[in-house]
């Protein structure tokens, strides 16, 4: 004969716990990791420099081989026509965009985003044309303060300036695409690359010492030119760092340029008299 078994009061009872209780917590990560920026690499900025001189290299050669072909060049050395306008402009004009192609498909590679995105062009909307203006009034100050310092009256970029239609075809070329070649390069490419090594600090003056140093040939590599070249790369840089946008800093760049171009146009008798404002 069995006892009868008394119920267990419902204090002792376990709890009833609900499905939440029973499931094991989920863990989810803290944060997710972001991919780093740039994602291209130093070596990938080597290849682009590897890839811009001999894209100006090989286009150069074609240009002096061309123009040597034609009846106003034909009698001239190969000095006269390394030094003339149209021909190096030409070279330049056919390289950049070859230049830029190929900078545009090595992003790709790299980068899930958007081209323009990735490198941060980011164009500033209405306010662009006080990008312009500022880039204007800084070569108004540089060049104001660069009166104080030793300039050489003649420049090695003077001797491309042989006439009205070279000192036109300079302008153009200066004010367009140079300027988005070089914020391409430098505030788009390299300053990221620096900035993720050495911080801002560092990364803004190293791409102002780039900015300078590909620039030294034309300025004969006197110290006082280049140091002025130097102090506008610098402030590119920082303009593309406040802004985050590379657009700002190229639309900054074309104002400088144009201002220096203008102040060449003036003095020189819209171009008519180039030995008045040249060595």
């Amino acid at each position: 004969m069995s006892l009868p078994l008394d119920p267990i009061p419902e204090e002792v009872q376990a709890p009833a716990q609900s499905p939440e209780q029973v499931l094991p917590p989920i863990e989810t990560p803290v944060a997710v990791k972001r991919r780093s920026f740039p994602p291209w690499s130093g070596w990938d900025f080597v290849a682009v420099t590897v890839f811009t001189v001999f894209a100006i290299f090989a286009c150069t050669l074609i240009a002096l081989f061309v123009a040597h072909s034609m009846p106003q060049y034909r009698n001239a050395n190969i000095t006269q026509l390394a030094t003339n306008a149209l021909i190096v402009i030409g070279a330049q004009a056919a390289a950049y965009p070859a230049v830029l192609l190929f900078i545009f498909f090595l992003v790709r590679t790299r980068s899930s985003e958007p081209f323009g995105e990735a490198i941060r062009w980011r164009w500033p909307g209405g306010i662009a044309p006080a990008y312009v203006a500022a880039g204007a009034v800084l070569a108004l100050v540089v060049d104001s303060l660069a009166r104080y310092l030793p300039i050489p009256k003649s420049l090695p970029m003077d001797t491309y300036f042989h006439d009205a239609t070279s000192a036109y075809a300079m302008a153009a070329f200066g004010i367009t695409l140079a300027p988005l070649f070089e914020e391409t390069i430098f505030r788009g490419l390299l300053y990221p690359l620096l900035d993720r090594t050495f911080g801002v600090v560092f990364g803004v003056l190293l791409t102002g010492l780039g900015f300078a140093a590909i620039h030294g040939a034309q300025l004969g590599f006197a110290w006082a030119p280049v140091l002025s070249i130097f102090v506008v790369g610098v402030v590119f840089t920082i303009v593309r760092v406040r802004t985050n946008s590379v657009a700002s800093s190229f639309l900054m760049h074309c104002g400088y340029n144009f201002a220096l171009f203008a102040a060449l146009w003036v003095g020189s008798d819209h171009f008519r008299h180039m030995e008045k404002a040249v060595g």
